[in-house]
């Protein structure tokens, strides 16, 4: 009767999570019925073969290695502000989080959270942290990542608001956007840094042993890393602008600015794999305008996106193909606060 309840109470979860595993393959499969459906595909091909492919593969190449390397790098960075134990670790170089982020891109592929845990299950073991600090830890760039993309699009709405014109109700949409994120990047920082006097639910936020690599970042090491991390949106942006180029576009490095970040911001949403379809089909708006006289915009754009995401696909499989059996034996030994946990059990059972 009790593993009955029990059983019937998981099912909420069970379908959660289930769910969860579906969405992006059945978005991507809807998504691309619809592009496939919506697009001239003998224009496509025709783009495909006008574009300078020697020059694809070249930013396809650089990119994904300048990219791997320059998150390793972030993450490096990160893990020695937010974790006690990092500058120590020897696990927690700029080498060795080169191998696991790269190994991590196979679990990105199909989503950006799988990935995350991934690395934060090696981490914890790295530092001899607890798993949760060590997800929360690498959450913090994940928070530097929206505080860094809402600032780049409030500098571009400011300068340039009519790039984002095409998509109705997009730019006032974005703005809410910016502004909550904003809103809760300031009031994270003050809750958790501020010695001022707060309620005491909040008192009780700042105290969560959780919340401390956050807490541990000082606003200088804050304003360091949203820079960094604008940084690196901008190899973003100078691929887009070299692969459009390469297909016969005109793109704008300050528009691109503007319209990268919200691609990106498009492409983490969990509702197709690697954001195929979604940013594909957003791109035909926002990048529609880059088209010169005489080339047929949809196709072109279709044609760029797909090489690109099939492109960085296979390039960071490449790349992590040589590092994963090392971190999956990483992976499959679990971080030291589990083993401790069993040991404590079992005396405690003794």
């Amino acid at each position: 009767m009790a593993d009955a309840t029990a059983d019937r109470g998981q099912e909420p979860g069970g379908r959660r999570a289930l769910l969860q595993r579906l969405l992006p393959p059945l978005g991507t499969a809807l998504l691309v019925g619809y592009m496939l459906h919506s697009t001239d595909l003998p224009a496509v091909a025709a783009a495909l073969r006008r574009a300078d492919l020697g020059r694809v593969l070249s930013v396809i190449v650089l990119g994904t290695v300048s990219a791997w390397l320059a998150d390793s790098a972030c993450l490096a960075w990160i893990l020695r502000r937010t974790l006690p134990t990092a500058a120590e670790a020897p696990g927690l170089g700029l080498r060795p989080l080169a191998k696991l982020k790269a190994a991590s891109y196979v679990l990105n592929i199909v989503n950006y959270n799988a990935a995350t845990l991934g690395m934060a299950y090696v981490v914890a073991r790295r530092a001899s942290v607890g798993f949760l600090e060590a997800t929360v830890a690498l959450a913090v760039m994940s928070w530097l990542d929206l505080v860094a993309l809402a600032s780049l699009l409030t500098l571009g709405l400011q300068v340039a608001p009519d790039l984002i014109a095409a998509v109705p109700g997009l730019q006032a949409r974005l703005q809410w956007i910016v502004l909550a994120v904003m809103v809760l990047a300031l009031g994270s920082v003050l809750i958790l840094q501020s010695k001022a006097p707060i309620p005491r639910p909040l008192q009780r936020l700042r105290s969560w042993s959780l919340l401390r690599p956050l807490a541990s970042l000082r606003p200088q090491s804050m304003i360091a890393g949203v820079l960094l991390r604008a940084a690196f949106v901008c190899i973003y942006v100078l691929i887009h602008h070299q692969l459009l180029e390469a297909f016969g576009l005109a793109p704008s490095l300050a528009a691109l600015l503007v319209l990268v970040p919200v691609l990106t911001v498009v492409g983490v949403v969990p509702l197709s794999i690697s954001g195929i379809g979604t940013t594909q089909l957003l791109a035909r708006e926002l990048y529609r305008g880059f088209a010169p006289a005489g080339v047929d915009a949809v196709p072109t754009i279709d044609a760029m996106t797909t090489v690109m995401i099939v492109g960085f696909i296979a390039g960071r499989l490449l790349v992590a193909l040589p590092f994963l059996p090392a971190i999956g034996r990483e992976l499959r030994l679990g971080p030291p606060d589990a083993k401790a946990s069993a040991a404590v059990d079992g005396d405690e059972a003794a």
